[in-house]
């Protein structure tokens, strides 16, 4: 929860000291549909860490807290992205059981530039119900230059 709160400030501060121009790009979208429900996350963070290659990408729907997308990825690994997780309402939903997976497609992944497809389904613990709860990720896609 402590890392929820760090990275909404990190990402509400970064708009407060963002100036924009007249040339700027049109604004990155991370597109999925959760659950038969499509999403437009239009807020993108990313976060550059110091010296080493890894990029962390925060996504949301206009800059509420919500719903989250986190992951990580290595500049040029052309794999798939690290610790991909859904939060929604405080509940984190990610790869948990062994029927879970995420399927990544990256075309683009540079210093400047990320962009890939993905699709998956991942899980919660339910801690009252003792039980999985799941969601399927369908036509998942992001760009986003930085």
């Amino acid at each position: 929860m402590k890392r929820i709160l760090y990275l909404a400030l990190i990402f509400l501060g970064s708009f407060l000291v963002t100036d924009c121009s007249k040339d700027d790009p049109i604004p990155e979208r991370l597109e999925v549909t959760i659950n038969n429900q499509d999403l437009v996350f239009n807020s993108i963070l990313v976060d550059r860490q110091g010296s080493n290659n890894s990029r962390y990408f925060t996504a949301v729907i206009n800059y509420s807290t919500g719903r989250i997308i986190n992951f990580y990825a290595n500049v040029g690994d052309e794999g798939s992205v690290q610790n991909f997780t859904y939060t929604i309402r405080g509940k984190v939903y990610k790869q948990l059981q062994d029927s879970d997976f995420l399927n990544t497609n990256i075309s683009v992944n540079t210093n400047a530039r990320f962009t890939m497809t993905f699709s998956g389904v991942l899980s919660s613990f339910n801690t009252v119900t003792e039980s999985y709860e799941t969601i399927e990720l369908t036509d998942g896609f992001m760009d986003v230059e930085y």
